[in-house]
């Protein structure tokens, strides 16, 4: 019996969205802040304050973030938003967790 999927609180996934850009930032500069504004569902306002939109499906959200990542540079940009996430367990189950992030 598969255990039910809980779904990520809007605080959580604004954490999650955070973490990821900023390990991006690290690395690709003010680029990621761009990358992750073509995103559906993240607001970036000010020019670096990142807003995730209520409403929105958490893992679909956070898929979709390291897609556009992915989309221009690749797996190792996957793996840069993997281990973003790496700090957050065990406070983020992976289960709550878009596959591509586990």
């Amino acid at each position: 019996m598969q255990k039910p999927k809980t779904m990520l609180q809007i605080p959580v996934v604004q954490n999650i969205v955070n973490i990821i850009i900023d390990h991006q930032r690290a690395i690709i500069g003010p680029l990621a802040l761009e990358q992750a504004s073509r995103v559906p569902g993240v607001k970036i306002a000010g020019g670096e304050h990142v807003e995730v939109e209520a409403g929105i499906n958490p893992q679909s959200l956070l898929n979709q973030l390291v897609k556009q990542y992915e989309t221009l540079f690749g797996l190792a940009s996957v793996e840069v938003c993997k281990d973003a996430v790496k700090e957050l367990k065990p406070t983020v189950s992976a289960n709550d967790l878009p596959e591509i992030l586990r």
